[in-house]
Parts: C-alpha cells; sequence; structure tokens
C-alpha cells in the first residue's frame, strides 16, 4: 500500500524567514507584557498567519507555532495561558480562512443574527 508523501516545508527566502523571525518577537513581546497587551498580540497574530498561509504553511501547524509560542512564555497562570490559546487560535482561524466577524482592530468578534 503506498502511503502518502509528507507534506514538504515551504521553501523560504532568508528575508521571509527573517519577517517571520520578527514577527513571533512580536507575538512573544505582546505574551510577555502585564497584562498581556491584547491588541498587540492579536495584530501580531493575524499578520504572522496571513504570511504563513501565503507562504504555503499548514493552518495545522501555524495553530501549532502558535501554541508552542504561548507555551514557551509561560508568564502566565495555567489558566491564563489556556484562554491566551483559545483566543489566538480562533483568530488564527479567522486570518487563515478569511474573516468571520468583527474587525481587527475591534478586538472582540461581533456576529449578526444574519452571519449566523
Amino acid at each position: 500500500m503506498d502511503r502518502p508523501s509528507a507534506p514538504r516545508a515551504p521553501t523560504r527566502t532568508l528575508a521571509q524567514v527573517e519577517d517571520t523571525q520578527d514577527l513571533e518577537s512580536v507575538i512573544c513581546a505582546a505574551l510577555a507584557a502585564r497584562p498581556v497587551d491584547e491588541s498587540m498580540l492579536r495584530r501580531g497574530v493575524w499578520t504572522y498567519v496571513r504570511e504563513e498561509h501565503q507562504a504555503g504553511t499548514s493552518p495545522g501547524r501555524v495553530i501549532l507555532t502558535l501554541t508552542e509560542l504561548i507555551e514557551k512564555a509561560k508568564a502566565t497562570s495555567p489558566m491564563e495561558q489556556q484562554a491566551v490559546i483559545r483566543r489566538v487560535i480562533l483568530w488564527c482561524v479567522e486570518a487563515y480562512f478569511g474573516h468571520l466577524g468583527g474587525s481587527m482592530e475591534e478586538g472582540a468578534c461581533s456576529t449578526t443574527a444574519a452571519d449566523r
């Protein structure tokens, strides 16, 4: 039986690698702020996810990387960390697959009856 080959990692230029590292640094800085800088975190996540999507990174890989960044921050309690992970995954899905509601600047999603 033939197994499907593992997806190959996207090929990136040095500039793209540096951009990814810069965006990860923005996310880490937002997580290190006390309290967590929600606005900077959301903008960083949206920008990071859009760049990764354009580079061909799978949504699962993007979510895994973001979760690892949050877990490495360890500047929050486990309960707060889980809340941040939930929000970041929602933002990730919004940025990767398209806007689900609200606006990036609002800081929270809003949906209307027509959206449901």
